[in-house]
């Protein structure tokens, strides 16, 4: 059992776990493309949600989080379609939301943990803090077990 004067040993990992919470968290990997089939018809898609290709999509280190936004005129065609870094203006939802405005709407998905922005789903279950917490959980049960 732990004495006294060396529990605050397994307090440590235990700030360091509700900082991880409090703080903001190491970049997350996100999927860079775009397709803009009216302006480039020459080009292939490899971005939009149906044909969407991690092999040809780039990868980029994001600190706010990963988007996948679609962009659609008053006939519902697609104008444009981005995976990107979110940006300061992006709602974090872990969904997608749509905004209809009065010529154009956009289907906005947003997501905080790495590749999330994929075409498969927007949304996982892996939280940033988990990979924290099997760390300090390990390096706690490692000090019980050497005192």
């Amino acid at each position: 059992m732990a004495s006294l004067p060396h529990l605050h040993l397994l307090l440590l990992p235990l700030l360091v776990l509700l900082a991880s919470f409090v703080t903001p968290g190491c970049a997350v990997d996100c999927f860079l493309c775009s397709h803009s089939p009216r302006h480039n018809t020459s080009r292939e898609d490899a971005c939009t949600d149906f044909v969407f290709s991690s092999d040809r999509a780039g990868l980029l280190a994001c600190e706010l989080g990963c988007e996948a936004v679609a962009t659609f005129d008053s006939n519902g065609e697609l104008e444009n379609f981005h995976r990107n870094c979110a940006t300061g203006s992006t709602i974090m939802t872990n969904t997608c939301e749509t905004y209809n405005m009065r010529i154009i709407s956009r289907r906005v998905c947003s997501c905080d943990t790495s590749y999330c922005n994929t075409a498969v789903g927007t949304t996982t279950s892996r939280s940033r803090g988990a990979p924290l917490l099997t760390l300090c959980l390990a390096l706690g049960l490692g000090y019980i077990l050497a005192t």
